[in-house]
């Protein structure tokens, strides 16, 4: 009986290399260009009592269409995959490369459906549908009243607490400034770019919630994933990963105590705002989510589940945001087995891979791990 050799390594660096080749990243092709124009627009309007729906303008989709339907180059690499996939050995390690193929592959459908009719359902397919029961929970989280935090600080004052933090663990990590964009604060694990909006109004509590969703979720899983012997556990694994890593990062956030019931609400916030845009136009969404919100954090949600869509004044959402809540209750259920954070953290899976991963060879033990002494929750 003849056993096919599968090069892991080689296949590792093809894969690696077609996901970034791809810009795996679609927020930044669905963040609008002129928010700041289309929100004072909005309100504008909203104060005469007229219905308006924003027209947002994306950064050109065409090049994005042009790469991946004439680009020889992305088509070599995608015949090189393909055959590839095939020798996948049915191992562990082989599992997991086969998941995050299909992932890619997947990804692209989403990435070039972007601004399109197709960018809602293509959005659910690939990040997963809302059960009724998560927007029940939503719902009654979105009821309660909670305390915000007042103390204010400037972006100045925020950026020396951030470095002093990046300084202190030792990760190649700065702090810059950005234009509005759909969430307040991102990080760019290629760039090492801690990314702060600068309409973003800071808090103290928001600044500590930064370092614990961006630096110590975010930024470390992948740190944690350059170490391994295969760089895809940097790059990501399945598509199930991402509702992993946003629902640890609010874990940690919880078990630092960081704005609890604040944060939380707006999570919820999110996934109310999916469920109704849905089915509802950018006005409309906004009206219901102001039942339970500033007009400002309405205005945001109904931004972040509108935006790549094909027309805010249509039916449609993306779905990502999601994932926040989701995660949230996948990952609780996790440890709730007797599993450990540090299992979450030798790079960047789901829960659903741990097994997967744990029975690679050469696993090296995470390098990062956010300071969380006991895991508590809102």
């Amino acid at each position: 009986m003849k056993i096919n050799f599968v090069d892991y390594i080689h296949l590792d660096q093809k894969v690696c290399q077609l996901s970034r080749a791809i810009e795996a990243n679609v927020l930044p092709y669905i963040n609008p260009q002129n928010i700041d124009s289309e929100k004072t627009k909005f309100f504008l309007e909203l104060k005469k009592g007229n219905e308006y729906n924003p027209k947002f303008l994306y950064p050109s989709r065409n090049p994005l269409y042009s790469y991946f339907s004439m680009s020889p180059t992305f088509e070599t690499h995608k015949k090189e995959l393909e055959a590839l996939l095939e020798k996948v050995g049915q191992d562990s390690l082989g599992i997991v490369f086969e998941k995050k193929i299909s992932d890619l592959f997947e990804r692209m459908e989403l990435l070039k459906s972007v601004g399109t009719p197709n960018f809602s359902e293509n959005s659910e397919e690939y990040y997963g549908k809302i059960s009724n029961a998560l927007v029940r929970t939503a719902r009654e989280i979105v009821t309660k009243k909670v305390k915000m935090d007042k103390e204010k600080v400037t972006f100045l004052e925020a950026k020396k607490i951030i470095d002093a933090f990046i300084k202190k663990k030792k990760i190649p990590y700065k702090v810059v400034q950005r234009e509005a964009a759909g969430s307040k604060f991102s990080v760019n694990i290629r760039t090492k770019q801690l990314k702060i909006n600068s309409d973003a109004k800071l808090t103290k509590e928001g600044v500590k919630r930064l370092i614990a969703h961006e630096i110590e979720t975010h930024a470390y899983r992948y740190e944690n994933g350059v170490l391994q012997p295969y760089h895809l556990l940097a790059a990501g694994l399945s598509k199930e990963m991402l509702e992993t890593e946003e629902g640890l990062a609010v874990i940690v956030e919880e078990s630092k105590g960081i704005n609890c019931g604040v944060q939380l609400k707006n999570y919820a916030g999110r996934v109310l705002a999916i469920h109704l845009a849905k089915n509802k136009d950018f006005f409309k969404t906004f009206k219901e989510l102001e039942k339970f919100f500033s007009d400002s954090d309405a205005f945001n949600l109904t931004l972040r589940a509108k935006r790549g869509t094909f027309k805010t004044s249509g039916k449609g959402a993306f779905t990502k945001d999601a994932l926040y809540l989701k995660g949230r209750f996948e990952v609780e259920k996790f440890l709730k087995k007797g599993n450990k954070l540090e299992d979450l953290y030798f790079g960047r899976y789901s829960v659903y891979d741990v097994p997967l991963v744990k029975d690679i060879d050469g696993l090296q033990k995470p390098k990062f791990l956010p300071e969380v002494t006991k895991i508590k929750h809102c």
